[in-house]
């Protein structure tokens, strides 16, 4: 960590104080394809933003680095970056990757590839067949299913739902992130996540998982049916959040 330096997402401005404070030393500019950081609302990249990256990596000659680990093959079947409009270096991957299993990959260009053979790496579970056979039925999946779609359709029709909910209880929410990867913060909490904490509370009672601080993830194996229900359990979860605020 002590070779990291950091900056703000979408501020360009900090970007390049960051590259002023390092000339001639930055060997890549590492970003993710929003800003997901736990305990924060999402941030989508503003318009130029990642772009701005980009001219910058190429005019230094660093290498633009994707850090695709939680939202890949959730967005795009391309990854990320063809869904926020960004061609990146080097691409990360893990998570909806193999679906459950452990496995990881780092995609890259070409012209990397001889400096990646120079690099020695290793892992105890590198040479199991099984994470690298569910990786490949699960982006088959993907391809032949629509899951990207029907996680978008999925997540849409949730947050419209809540937020529905929300207002019918005059509770006001923040509901950030692409429809597939969400998270919902309550205005009134302002950093604590009391509400968010019983509101997640009630509804894991109810036998619906959504995190208190942490963005959801959205199944493609969710029915319809199944989104009734979430909603029906997200309903009684702000009136519990309500009652408590009243009490």
């Amino acid at each position: 960590r002590a070779h990291l330096v950091h900056y703000r997402y979408n501020d360009l401005g900090s970007v390049d104080a960051a590259l002023a404070a390092n000339p001639g030393d930055v060997a890549a500019i590492m970003v993710s394809p929003f800003r997901h950081d736990v305990f924060h609302d999402q941030e989508m990249p503003a318009p130029g933003f990642l772009p701005g990256l980009r001219e910058r990596a190429d005019r230094l000659g660093a290498v633009l680095v994707l850090d695709d680990v939680r939202a890949g093959f959730r967005l795009h079947l391309g990854g990320s970056g063809e869904h926020v409009g960004v061609q990146p270096d080097l691409a990360c991957y893990s998570k909806a990757l193999g679906n459950g299993h452990a496995i990881a990959a780092c995609l890259g260009r070409e012209a990397l590839r001889e400096a990646a053979t120079r690099v020695f790496f290793t892992g105890s579970f590198w040479t199991s067949g099984v994470a690298m056979a569910a990786a490949t039925a699960c982006l088959e999946e993907l391809a032949s299913s629509g899951a990207i779609a029907r996680m978008a359709q999925v997540g849409s029709a949730l947050r419209a739902g809540i937020e529905q909910q929300a207002a019918a209880h005059r509770l006001e929410i923040r509901y950030s992130g692409p429809p597939a990867i969400p998270f919902m913060t309550f205005v009134a909490d302002e950093g604590s996540f009391e509400r968010s904490r019983v509101f997640a509370a009630a509804c894991a009672a109810r036998g619906v998982y959504l995190h208190p601080h942490h963005n959801w993830f959205i199944s493609a194996a969710l029915s319809d049916a199944d989104v009734v229900r979430v909603l029906e359990v997200t309903g009684e979860a702000f009136a519990e959040v309500l009652r408590g605020s009243a009490g």
